[in-house]
Parts: C-alpha cells; structure tokens; sequence
C-alpha cells in the first residue's frame, strides 16, 4: 500500500511538472509568435523563476514522502505489520490530502499569475496596436498636407502669373490709352488750327472775290463813260486817271509778288498771304510781303463772278 501511494503522489508530481512545463512552453511559442521586446523577456523569467519554484516544491514532497516511507519502515519493523500498515494508511491519506491542497493552491496561484501576465501582455499590445495606428495616421496626414501644400504653392505661382500678366497688360492698356488721350488733343488742336485756317481762307477769298469784283465793275464803268462824256457827269463819274489808279492798284494786289506777272494763286503759311504764283512758290522759301519763313502753302482757286 504505501508502494502504491508512493507511485501515485509520483505521478501526480510528475503531471504537476508536466502541466507547468507544457504551460511554459505554449507561453514561450506564444511569445516568440508575437515577437514583443522587454516584456516578453520578463514574463519568461517570471515563468522560469516559477518553474524553479515548482521543481523546489516537489523536491520538497518527495523528501518529505521518502521520509514518512522511511519513518513507516521503521514504526512497521517496531509495532507489527497491522500497526504499521494502519500507520502508512493515516499518512497517505494526511499527505495525499496536503499534497492536493498544495498543487491545488499552487495551480490556483500560478494561472491567476498567468492571467494576469496574459492581461498585461494584452494590454501591452493593444497600447503598441494603438501607438502604430496613430503614427500611421500622422505620417498619412502629413504626406497628404505636403501634396496639398505642393499644389496651394503651384495654384499659387499660377495665379501670381496670371496676376503679374494682367498688371503687365493693364499698364500697357493705360499707356495705350495716355497715347491715345495725347493723340487726341494733339488732334484736336489740329482741328481748330484747320478750323481757324478754313475761316481765315473764307475770309480771304471772299476779299479776294470781293476786289475782283469791284475791279471789273470800275473797269465796265470807265469804258462806258468814254462814249458818253458829258459835262454834266464829270462830277458823278470818277476820273480816268482815279481809275487807272484804283485798276492798277488792284492788278497789284493780285499779281505775283515774285515774278510781277502772273496771278497770285498761292496761300502762304503762316502769314496767311496770298502773294505767289504756283511757279515762284516751288523755289521761294520766305514770304514776300512780310519776309516770314514759310513752314506750307496751299492752292487757291478763285472764279471770276
């Protein structure tokens, strides 16, 4: 009987130590599975360091199960066989039972230790899970700020070309317009001296046209009156030599101040002087009459009423 006790606290031993090593070892295959760093270290001395711990305690019980088997020994050679059997009986069953409660605690202790290792390994891992999400997110934003960032500075340069471009065109457009406004006075005071110059020409043909006039009415009249001298209109008609002085004086008006022989048809600038003839005006440079530089000239045509 206390053979038989002895083989099966062995065993019982022995499935303790298995139990722990087989614990150990899916813990060790789980760590280097999920390939942590210090922890994981940790926790593999905490599991060895249990393990030591075992193997003291069953040590301890074999000791102590070999002594009580050497104890029995000795109370069976002293008392008798009944006595000693009766004796290992009562001590098998004392120690199973304190062996049990032992590798119950023990087991107790140890899983709840292992739960808890498990737990923080857990945690752990859910920490360094949420670590990496976070830095993955981070580094997603930045990448896509730097591709916003690098099209806003693009977008940018684009509009301050277009911008630069429109100022260019702007400032091309105003001097157009300057230009333009310059041209436009210049112009108009173009205009007005050519106005002044239509009048100023009115004015002189009609002079013109008007001592024409009154040079051939006082050349019809003074050939009348040689017909039809009377001494009764020797006071109402002009004289012949009045006459002759007011038709020359008149051809004098008229004819070319440069050569003395053809009409004046020529209108002088600036003077205003109509004193040339078309012949004498391509080769003289000053006026006649007033010996002012001419700068033009211009062509007149005149009809006799």
């Amino acid at each position: 009987m206390a053979v038989q006790a002895q083989q099966q606290q062995h065993s019982e031993n022995l499935g303790i130590s298995f139990c722990g090593s087989s614990s150990q070892e899916w813990i060790m295959e789980n760590n280097n599975a999920c390939g942590v760093g210090g922890f994981d270290q940790q926790l593999y001395l905490s599991l060895q360091q249990q393990q030591l711990f075992q193997q003291q305690q069953q040590q301890m019980m074999l000791q102590n199960q070999q002594r009580n088997f050497s104890n029995q020994n000795m109370g069976f050679d002293y008392c008798g066989q009944q006595l000693v059997s009766t004796s290992n009986n009562n001590n098998h069953d004392s120690s199973l039972h304190s062996s049990m409660a032992f590798t119950q605690s023990l087991l107790s202790q140890v899983e709840k230790q292992q739960r808890q290792e498990i737990d923080r390994f857990v945690a752990l891992q859910n920490e360094r899970l949420r670590l990496a999400l976070h830095e993955q997110r981070k580094q997603q934003l930045a990448v896509m700020l730097a591709s916003l960032e690098s099209k806003a500075v693009n977008l940018l340069q684009q509009k301050n070309d277009q911008l630069s471009e429109a100022t260019k065109k702007t400032m091309e457009l105003e001097q157009c317009l300057r230009k333009a406004e310059m041209e436009n006075q210049v112009w108009q005071r173009i205009g007005k001296e050519n106005e002044a110059m239509v009048i100023a020409l009115h004015n002189t043909l009609d002079q013109v046209k008007e001592n024409v006039y009154c040079y051939s009415s006082v050349a019809e009249d003074a050939g009348s009156c040689c017909d039809n001298y009377d001494d009764n209109n020797v006071h109402n008609n002009p004289e012949p030599e009045q006459v002759d002085e007011n038709s020359l004086m008149m051809m004098n008006k008229i004819v070319c101040k440069g050569c003395n022989s053809r009409d004046s048809c020529i209108l002088l600038f600036p003077c205003r002087h109509l004193c040339l003839c078309k012949s004498c005006d391509a080769f003289s440079s000053h006026c006649p009459v007033c010996k002012c530089v001419k700068n033009g000239s211009m062509e007149v045509y005149m009809s006799m009423p």
